[in-house]
């Protein structure tokens, strides 16, 4: 099987995949920096890893006994990423966060999110972002990006911002949301 491009998947799954190339180095290291408590995150999620450019550098910092687990619904990407991190537990659904949770009896210290949340409805959206919350632990951290600011004020109700910050170098230029998980 020859290794599903970016374009292409944009093309035939354009619900699914956000972009039409994966995100840039500077992107990754806007989403995940060293001020990350790193040796802190036994468990951790990854929401449409896409081609696994997140991926690769969350294996590069996370300790060797935390888990990593990928949720990527577009099926050709799922194949490539198994081949690619073998070590990676793989799920097809986000919304398959709380089934982990209770299967391991362990929330999520750190949930990554490259998920396209603009091309949900706002039904989707929430179930998700309710999904993220109740698996994370007390003080997780979810962290996402997105091309615009018009979903922050979904992102605010339900989760504790920490920061959103913007970089210009990547295609297209993206904003990230860091964000806490909001305790009531």
């Amino acid at each position: 099987m020859r290794k599903p491009s970016f374009i292409r998947e944009f093309l035939s799954h354009a619900g699914q995949v956000g972009s039409i190339i994966p995100s840039s180095p500077f992107l990754t290291r806007k989403m995940l920096p060293k001020t990350i408590p790193w040796h802190k995150m036994r468990q951790i999620a990854e929401l449409g890893p896409g081609t696994g450019v997140f991926t690769q550098s969350i294996q590069q910092q996370m300790p060797a006994h935390s888990q990593l687990y990928l949720f990527e619904a577009n099926a050709n990407f799922r194949e490539m990423l198994a081949r690619r991190f073998p070590s990676c537990y793989m799920l097809g659904d986000a919304l398959q966060l709380g089934e982990v949770v209770s299967a391991s009896g362990r929330p999520f210290d750190l949930i990554v999110s490259g998920l396209p949340f603009a091309n949900f409805t706002e039904t989707i959206r929430n179930r998700i972002f309710d999904a993220i919350h109740e698996s994370l632990t007390p003080n997780g951290i979810f962290v996402a990006f997105q091309y615009t600011l018009l979903l922050r004020p979904q992102f605010q109700t339900h989760f504790s911002m920490i920061d959103i910050g913007y970089t210009w170098l990547n295609v297209p230029p993206a904003w990230v949301f860091k964000c806490k998980k909001r305790c009531v």
